[in-house]
């Protein structure tokens, strides 16, 4: 994790300078590499701190498995058939939830389709990146 980290900020480090408004391309990169240097530190954390605990093996959950991978497909479909960004990533968030535990309600359906319009303003808007667009897309950005 730690590599990954520096290797993103490596690379973010290569993307051209911000405009003279905005924050430019190289922000998202740099939050997420120290996003997850974050957690690479915590994990380091953890595996000191449990040194020479006996580890037991867990047999896995498939359908939890299942339910995460067929958000990803889920999110893969929608992208290409031009359904778009927003309705691929709520697909996958409630997929996840799903996968977590949660069953499908109306509340990881709004908070799935809420998060999703936020990430899609935030980099079309914020950030002025291009993400898929589909009908729904097309409605929010007029």
């Amino acid at each position: 994790l730690l590599a990954l980290a520096v290797a993103l900020w490596v690379d973010a480090a290569s993307l051209p300078p911000p405009p003279v408004m905005g924050v430019g391309p190289s922000a998202a990169p740099r939050l997420v590499g120290l996003l997850v240097a974050g957690i690479g530190i915590a994990h380091l954390v953890a595996a000191w701190r449990a040194r020479g605990a006996r580890v037991v093996a867990d047999r896995g959950n498939h359908r939890s498995l299942a339910w995460v991978l067929a958000g990803l497909v889920g999110l893969i479909v929608a992208l290409q058939g031009g359904g778009g960004f927003v309705v691929g990533a709520a697909w996958l968030f409630i997929a996840t939830a799903r996968g977590f535990g949660e069953a499908i309600r109306m509340r990881p359906i709004a908070i799935g389709i809420v998060l999703s319009v936020l990430v899609f303003l935030f980099f079309t808007r914020v950030l002025g990146l291009a993400l898929p667009a589909g009908p729904l897309e097309s409605l929010l950005l007029g």
